[in-house]
């Protein structure tokens, strides 16, 4: 068992490069020559921008999706406990809100399709 592990250890020893000395650039080449310089500092911030707008944009839209649920389910509230329904209990001769017969639908939630809904906007 130990002689794979000190062959191991030969092999790894034998494969680390000695450390190089203080001046690690090549004769002849200027600091100035290898930093990324004006350029990459301006593609490094216009991709952390954009990350950061992209982040502002999802938020925005996780927040308006969340609100767009509570409101659903407000309204199925309302429309499951009173408001409309208890109007179209009484007088069968109505329609309900939402364009059917008068007491089968009153107590289905709204639909994404249904009138009072509306158009869904961004």
């Amino acid at each position: 068992m130990s002689l794979p592990v000190s062959t191991l250890l030969t092999v790894l020893t034998a494969a680390t490069p000695a450390p190089s000395p203080e001046n690690t650039l090549r004769p002849g080449l200027d600091p100035s020559q290898v930093s990324p310089g004006l350029v990459g500092f301006l593609m490094t911030f216009l991709l952390a921008a954009a990350v950061v707008l992209l982040v502002m944009d999802f938020n925005r839209r996780n927040r308006r999706l969340r609100y767009r649920a509570q409101y659903a389910e407000q309204r199925a509230a309302e429309d499951h406990v009173g408001g409309y329904a208890d109007d179209a209990a009484a007088s069968p001769s109505r329609t309900s809100r939402t364009g059917g017969s008068s007491e089968g639908d009153v107590a289905r939630p709204p639909r994404a399709g249904d009138r009072r809904d509306g158009p869904l906007r961004d």
